[in-house]
């Protein structure tokens, strides 16, 4: 979802008489600068953030990314989250998981406790090896299956979500976002393979040592390519201030490396990804009104209030079993419902059972997936209601 603000400017209609004189028009507003971030990352190869050029391009002070600490050691991170010195801590790697990174809990724990506007990024990786096994060189990547590569990028990106997720419901709020690179790389392969992306005909080359080539840059993992870290760089920028960073250029000589052609693709393709997806933090997650008392729901849907009555909800996370097995359930679920996974909510019995409610958007209709659990954290039933249409 885009937000355009118009600013306009009001003319008075202003009266004539002998002493009076026209109104001086006012100037128009000014949109605020928002204020700069202090942005610490971690992760390996894979990162991509870089958003000191364009926060130079787009007049934004203060903007502070802080280096000379090892952002993947916690125990040298943790000095700065408890000054409160923090506002972003950036993640990225090639996975996201428990592991990828291990201490997101101490992160989610300490960072708004000394800072309330404390926030994580998280960078959604590509697939390494395109999610095949052993490729032999770095042509192969030019034949991927691009539908059977998206189908299982979107397996990776449902489980980034449920983990993102559970760490937000433990938390009570949302502090973990994710930038969706991975997605933004594709459609950029997409294009290049239809012929529709200037100047690059293949998604995974460099000339020479050094050249970081194309969305890939050459080799057998694939890294990202100039143009990955691009997106990349434009993507983290959007998450980041909210804004989109159509028609800034890195100063300098140098610049970004792009093409005038190329430039304007990539922006709006960053802006469009980041401002679209609600893990990203700008659009919203979407809602579907409650049901008005009476209103029959869908053939076999069970009632919402009826299923949730003797449950409370928790921010607590359920046993690691549990977790398991609901997202074994989500990975099961009809492939045109998995994308419609939005969100996953924790209830408790007080009597030492566990529910978990798993909301799948259909055709903008929020359905929940009721899953309850025993004693012993085996699932025993799973009921579907529909909260409204």
């Amino acid at each position: 979802m885009r937000f355009v603000l118009l600013i306009g400017i009001v003319w008075g209609l202003v009266g004539w008489s002998n002493d009076a004189s026209a109104q001086e028009p006012k100037p128009p507003v000014v949109a605020e600068k928002p204020a700069g971030l202090r942005v610490m990352s971690g992760g390996h190869s894979w990162s991509t953030e870089n958003s000191v050029p364009l926060c130079q391009a787009a007049g934004i002070t203060g903007h502070k990314k802080i280096t000379g600490i090892n952002g993947n050691r916690i125990d040298d991170v943790k000095p700065l989250l408890e000054k409160g010195e923090i506002d972003v801590y950036v993640w990225q790697r090639s996975e996201v998981g428990p592991e990828s990174p291990s201490f997101l809990p101490t992160l989610v724990e300490l960072g708004p406790k000394h800072n309330p506007n404390f926030r994580v990024h998280i960078q959604l990786p590509w697939l390494v090896h395109d999610g095949r096994k052993d490729p032999k060189s770095p042509e192969e990547y030019e034949t991927t299956d691009l539908v059977e590569y998206q189908a299982k990028l979107e397996k990776s990106r449902q489980h980034a979500e449920a983990y993102v997720d559970a760490v937000n419901a433990k938390a009570g709020k949302r502090i973990v976002f994710l930038v969706p690179l991975a997605d933004g790389m594709l459609e950029v392969r997409k294009m290049i393979v239809a012929g529709k992306f200037p100047g690059i005909t293949k998604v995974n080359y460099r000339d020479k040592p050094g050249d970081r080539g194309s969305i890939m840059q050459g080799d057998i993992m694939p890294h990202q390519g100039h143009l990955g870290h691009r997106l990349g760089s434009y993507m983290h920028f959007a998450a980041l201030y909210q804004m989109s960073p159509e028609g800034l250029k890195f100063p300098g000589k140098e610049g970004d490396g792009v093409t005038d052609e190329q430039r304007p693709i990539l922006q709006k393709l960053a802006w469009d990804m980041v401002s679209k997806y609600p893990y990203a933090g700008i659009a919203k997650f979407e809602t579907a009104p409650p049901k008005q008392e009476g209103e029959k729901t869908g053939t076999g849907a069970a009632v919402g209030p009826e299923v949730l009555k003797g449950w409370k909800a928790t921010a607590e996370l359920p046993d690691e079993t549990v977790v398991i097995d609901y997202n074994e359930y989500i990975e099961k679920l009809p492939k045109a419902e998995r994308p419609g996974v939005s969100n996953v909510l924790y209830y408790v019995d007080g009597n030492g059972q566990a529910g978990v409610a798993v909301l799948v958007f259909v055709a903008r209709v929020e359905w929940t997936h009721f899953l309850s659990y025993d004693k012993q954290n085996k699932r025993t039933a799973v009921k579907k209601f529909l909260w409204g249409k």
